[in-house]
């Protein structure tokens, strides 16, 4: 449950500053239009599972299986309900 409740708000997170970008205001807080935008837009982060052992991480980047070392595949950073 913990791993659903991180992955729900790091995408919220993700979403948030995507919203922000479209008006040029990306590291503005939400309601905060006299923010300057003059610092580095931060990193987001992806989500990539391992397909050998089904391990998954949330990482800016990530090429290997911490668990069994095998390749990891970026995957979809979209929740479904099932």
């Amino acid at each position: 449950m913990a791993l659903t409740a991180r992955l729900r708000s790091v995408l919220s997170d993700a979403r948030e500053r995507a919203g922000r970008e479209d008006t040029g205001d990306a590291d503005a807080p939400a309601g905060d239009p006299g923010a300057s935008n003059d610092s580095p837009v931060e990193p987001s982060a992806g989500l990539f599972e391992c397909p050998a052992c089904g391990t998954v991480y949330v990482a800016e980047e990530k090429s290997t299986c911490s668990s069994c070392d095998e390749s990891v595949e970026e995957v979809s950073a979209t929740l479904s309900r099932e």
